[in-house]
């Protein structure tokens, strides 16, 4: 081939416009084949290193990909957590995109850092939206991706026995916890970590649309190459029930029909003994510390995805790239839906639940493998013997969870002066917060504690479970200045009232912000307001 300027370009005819094509496509291909993950380079054997992802991030920048990338937070350890922003025509910030009428994804791997597919499957996806196929995506919707949140568990590198047991893959992994111990998908109540903490300023910033969490699942031995769930918080609105009952379905139909991959909802069997799996499949927990829940009660789309461990590391990462590109495709197509459910997501019910419970399970045919007992693994992990037989069971399945305890939804709730720490946790969750200005008279509800019950150690805590009853009546009351006021009719008003409810199981009472307040037989030092004043404040920055 000659090398000489404008050789393609003095051929004639058909054969001229054949070279051209050629020409092009070899570039292409070339351009994207130079852009490769650690993953890919040595054939699924090993996941990629901190190092790894900011390398590849560099180069897409550097082969022209329509990308910026920024930091979400500074880790423990001092490494830099990035975040990518992907769109065409790439958006100044978060106020052009919202102006854009665009939709808003936010992507996050790797926030378990042995659960390694996602993040390798964030990089591949980036480069195909940002120099590939993929690339009329952004046309409709800007994309924020996050794709090794954990970086310092990251770098934790260790053998899979050791950090992963019986995840089939790479040989060699990271940790779920980050530098502090951590597990960042059970921080998002308390919100201790700075992974968490950078996650919700962005996360308020940008506001998107839809949430997707990238995960590897361990346990039971099934049928399927991914599972995934909405958001399982009971206090639902229309765009959780909308990804529930309409979304998932769509995306599994497609899994299917476009991929030949087998995906199911996200649980495990009660009881893998052959001959005890019609007991049922259950999935996991309601409460807002995990993020697909905590985003569901923030009134947004959230997926959780969950690639099968058992699979091998390739399947894994096809399977997870194929969901992401499925659930990008369909949002794309559902831009106006999604927008609508959204809006309407926002406004305040008449309650909020505070404590969950499994509802009533649908029968469904679930795939199972057969397996044998295999004795114990590392960590004790029970380790099963796979048979390669795959059994369809119809069995009852538990995928959701209702309401076992309900409060009516206030007007308001109002907070001593002293209490800056609880105001702190609901400003970086960006629940609106105002400070009265001068002292004013107030129809209030008080809440008596009967009983607290503290749990064993988990993250550093010895969580609490109050027990009691808010009055019947409401008790004038004449309020000094200072006092905090949280109106429930916000945007994240839900979420507000489920933080600060005392019986809440999964609020400011359960992560000890009040230890030093709380008492048997002794009242809540937070008030309620069936209406709220009409008294000057200014609100909390």
């Amino acid at each position: 081939m000659s090398s000489q300027p404008g050789f393609w370009f003095r051929r004639a005819g058909k054969a001229g416009v054949d070279g051209i094509v050629l020409l092009l496509c070899f570039c292409a291909v070339s351009r994207l084949a130079a852009q490769s993950t650690r993953a890919e380079r040595t054939d699924f054997r090993e996941t990629s290193t901190y190092a790894d992802v900011l390398a590849f991030l560099d180069s897409l920048q550097r082969l022209g990909a329509n990308l910026e990338i920024g930091t979400l937070a500074t880790s423990v350890e001092g490494r830099r957590v990035p975040y990518v922003i992907a769109a065409r025509p790439m958006v100044s910030g978060p106020a052009e995109a919202q102006r854009s009428g665009k939709l808003i994804v936010y992507l996050q791997a790797n926030i378990h850092a042995g659960e390694v597919e996602g993040k390798e499957a964030a990089q591949m996806m980036l480069r195909d939206l940002t120099l590939g196929a993929l690339g009329p995506l952004l046309d409709r919707m800007v994309l924020v991706v996050v794709p090794i949140y954990n970086s310092d568990g990251n770098e934790r590198f260790g053998p899979g026995e050791q950090n992963r047991p019986g995840q089939n893959g790479p040989a060699v992994v990271g940790q779920n916890t980050n530098g502090q111990g951590l597990n960042l998908n059970r921080d998002y109540v308390k919100m201790e970590a700075p992974e968490t903490q950078g996650s919700a300023t962005l996360l308020a910033a940008w506001d998107p649309d839809l949430f997707v969490d990238l995960h590897t699942t361990n346990g039971s031995y099934h049928g399927y190459v991914l599972t995934y769930a909405p958001s399982l918080n009971p206090n639902s609105n229309p765009a959780a029930d909308y990804v529930r009952d309409r979304f998932l379905p769509e995306i599994r139909e497609r899994m299917q029909r476009r991929h030949g991959q087998s995906t199911f909802w996200y649980g495990n069997f009660r009881n893998q003994e052959p001959d005890s799996l019609a007991q049922g499949w259950e999935t996991y927990d309601a409460r807002p510390r995990f993020g697909t829940n905590w985003m569901g009660l923030r009134g947004r789309l959230a997926v959780l995805s969950e690639g099968y461990s058992n699979a091998d590391f390739r399947t894994r990462v096809s399977a997870t790239y194929n969901f992401v590109r499925e659930v990008l495709s369909l949002a794309a197509e559902q831009r106006s839906t999604i927008k609508a459910l959204v809006q309407a997501s926002s406004r305040r019910p008449d309650s909020v639940t505070v404590r969950s419970v499994l509802g009533p399970p649908t029968v469904q045919a679930v795939v199972a493998e057969i397996t044998r007992p295999a004795g114990e693994g590392a960590g004790g992990y029970a380790r099963r013997e796979r048979t390669g037989l795959y059994r369809t069971v119809r069995m009852p399945v538990f995928d959701r969870f209702v309401a076992a305890r309900r409060e009516a939804m206030p007007a308001g709730y109002l907070i001593p002066p002293r209490l800056k720490d609880v105001v702190a946790l609901l400003r970086r969750q960006a629940v609106m917060v105002e400070v009265v200005t001068q002292p004013w008279r107030t129809a209030v509800e008080t809440f008596a504690v009967d009983t607290l019950a503290v749990g064993p150690l988990f993250e550093g805590h010895r969580t609490v479970q109050a027990e009691g009853h808010w009055t019947s009546e409401s008790i004038d009351t004449t309020m000094v200045t200072g006092w905090y006021l949280v109106r429930t009719d916000q945007p994240l008003g839900t979420l507000a009232a489920y933080l600060l409810e005392p019986a809440s199981e999964d609020g400011i009472v359960t992560w000890n912000l009040l230890d030093r307040e709380l008492q048997p037989k002794a009242g809540y030092p937070l008030l309620r307001l069936r209406i709220a004043p009409r008294v000057p404040a200014i609100a909390v920055p």
